[in-house]
């Protein structure tokens, strides 16, 4: 594909931006949508100063939970007949606190940016998107998405809906010749990453200690080879791939270490 243009949600930090880096270094046009202004521009800047001749950044503010504001970011990035050849859903939140502490609105956030954030983007662009044989949707979930960990009772069912969309997503589009990718990362080391763990539980933090976290910058070079070689499946991180396999194999080992996890936390406070 000749010079394709990205759109990246969520572009202005963690992951996204990572991506958008990587996409802008291989020559890509990019297109980054995010809520915080001031950090949306501070990217656009980084991302303009890595471009050659021919090549185009664009940022636009957009908030995922607002369905308007999909629509006219959309509509930003197909302006002047440009198009959509790879759409990235980065935008997310994480919310990592035991359920009494988890506020109702909290849950309701978590849903409305991860889930229907994603659902609603890929409706917008899809038109578009269609207009380009062999492109591509890439949707951003987690290894929270795939099993039920301690504390992320918001988080983890909205990634977990992001796995079962995509399925479905990738079936639907067999006719067209998009291809659908699905991401599932273990913690990386974002800003997000760095809010989440003020609240986290000790529990949560023994359990998800077992796994450094990863670099944005490996994360997204894993993204872009699995991108590159059509995968809808994309696990960045050896260790990843590990739990993936004994999560989806032997779901009981997870399930029985999280328990001694808890066990010996409970036992030791309690003696």
């Amino acid at each position: 594909m000749d010079k394709p243009t990205v759109v990246i949600t969520g572009g202005s930090s963690g992951i996204g931006k990572a991506l958008a880096k990587e996409f802008a270094s291989k020559g890509a046009n990019v297109i980054i949508g995010a809520r915080k202004k001031e950090i949306l521009e501070k990217t656009q800047r980084e991302l303009s100063a890595m471009y050659t001749a021919g090549n185009t950044v664009h940022s636009y503010e957009l908030d995922v939970s607002n369905e308007k504001s999909i629509a006219g970011f959309i509509q930003n990035c197909v302006k002047d007949n440009r198009t959509i050849d790879i759409l990235i859903n980065c935008a997310g939140i994480a919310v990592c606190k035991e359920i009494e502490n988890t506020l109702s609105e909290e849950y309701k956030d978590t849903a409305a940016i991860n889930y229907l954030g994603t659902v609603l983007t890929v409706r917008h662009a899809l038109p578009y998107i269609k207009k380009n044989a062999h492109s591509r949707i890439v949707n951003i979930s987690s290894m929270a998405g795939i099993m039920g960990v301690y504390g992320y009772s918001a988080y983890t069912p909205s990634k977990y809906a992001v796995v079962g969309f995509s399925e479905v997503l990738r079936a639907e589009l067999i006719p067209y010749k998009i291809g659908v990718s699905l991401v599932l990362p273990a913690d990386t080391d974002t800003p997000q990453l760095v809010n989440e763990n003020r609240t986290k539980p000790v529990i949560t933090k023994k359990i998800s200690g077992t796994i450094k976290p990863m670099t944005v910058e490996k994360a997204a070079q894993a993204i872009i080879r699995g991108i590159e070689h059509g995968r809808f499946l994309i696990i960045p991180g050896f260790e990843s791939k590990l739990v993936y396999t004994l999560s989806r194999f032997f779901p009981g080992l997870m399930y029985a270490y999280s328990k001694f996890i808890i066990k010996r936390h409970i036992k030791k406070h309690t003696e």
